[in-house]
């Protein structure tokens, strides 16, 4: 069964100073996660808080994608939008970039052919944030102009997020799709799940049908018609559905308000095929869609033009704000 269900808060954790700009501070802060089954090399969250010096116009989580690739350039885009005044949490997600489980691949676990391990990771995700969603509040650093920006896996967390917690005003979705079957079977980002699935084959490892494409896509098929009938995450979290619909973005979108979601989608997305990307819109309720002339990632290096697209959906429109996230980061000067 799967749970985002945790006890306790963070009572100990460590910071220190990454950055000192001039209108800004970068910070890097630790502490023991509060996922009770962590896998090695998962146990510590890890996120980055760029705090404005003068009061923030707003504060915005930021989830990154699967992989480490992504991650430098979405922290770039955190730093600029701390430079115009935005208050940015950037957490690091379990198995990825500095998070890795001990002899595994940064985003791989994710989408795994053992579906029990990879719910480890779903679940240790939700819980990971909504504690330091409970960290920020704690510290007094909540403010009310709360959004959340999710790319690629972050945005398909953010769905979760979403289906169980009320805290954000809207939460801006880049390039996410969502059914498990289609992506696992038809992505190209995730040709290493479908060459881990050739390789054991044989061996009588693979469980619930995950390494038979034409059954998986046809449980997927029929079991999403089912979704409706739920009446609360966690009774559909109970239920006997194919355990990796559990981990899909799909089954949780019921469960969130339409009207809080913004959705990206980027025309030339290779990464995640159409039918993958429609279904979680349609899934959403069809919420308020912009469409980007872009492929899943391309859009990285043009993280400005995101980064004002974000601020102005923040209500944020002053011209010399905007402006800011295009500008050189100053620093201070050391004495």
């Amino acid at each position: 069964m799967v749970s985002f269900e945790y006890t306790g808060k963070v009572e100990a954790f460590t910071k220190g100073y990454i950055m000192k700009a001039k209108k800004f501070r970068g910070l890097y802060i630790k502490f023991e996660t509060l996922y009770p089954r962590p896998i090695k090399g998962t146990e510590t969250v890890e996120y980055y808080l760029f705090n404005p010096k003068s009061d923030p116009v707003g504060i915005l989580f930021i989830l990154h994608g699967l992989g480490t690739s992504n991650i430098p350039f979405l922290l770039w885009m955190a730093t600029h939008l701390a430079n115009a005044g935005v208050r940015v949490v950037f957490p690091i997600l379990p198995g990825n970039f500095t998070r890795v489980a001990d002899n595994s691949v940064s985003g791989k676990d994710f989408f795994d052919t053992d579906v029990e391990r990879a719910t480890m990771f779903w679940e240790q995700s939700v819980i990971d944030v909504s504690s330091i969603v409970d960290h920020i509040k704690a510290q007094g650093l909540w403010v009310e102009n709360a959004y959340m920006f999710g790319f690629c896996l972050g945005g398909m967390v953010s769905v979760m997020i979403n289906a169980i917690r009320d805290d954000f005003k809207r939460t801006i979705m880049m390039t996410v799709g969502g059914e498990m079957a289609t992506l696992m079977w038809s992505s190209p980002t995730l040709e290493y799940f479908r060459k881990s699935v050739e390789s054991m084959k044989d061996t009588g490892k693979i469980k619930y049908s995950i390494g038979d494409m034409r059954k998986m896509k046809e449980i997927f098929r029929e079991q999403l018609k089912e979704l409706q009938k739920f009446e609360t995450v966690e009774e559909m979290q109970k239920s006997d559905i194919h355990p990796y619909l559990k981990l899909d973005p799909i089954a949780y979108a019921q469960f969130v308000d339409r009207d809080k979601i913004i959705f990206v989608e980027a025309l030339f997305d290779k990464a995640l095929p159409l039918r993958s990307r429609r279904l979680l819109w349609e899934a959403l309720g069809r919420p308020t869609k912009y469409i980007i002339p872009s492929g899943h990632v391309t859009w990285l290096p043009l993280q400005f033009f995101v980064a004002r697209f974000i601020l102005e959906n923040m209500g944020i429109s002053e011209f010399k704000k905007q402006m800011e996230v295009l500008r050189k980061i100053e620093y201070e000067e050391k004495k």
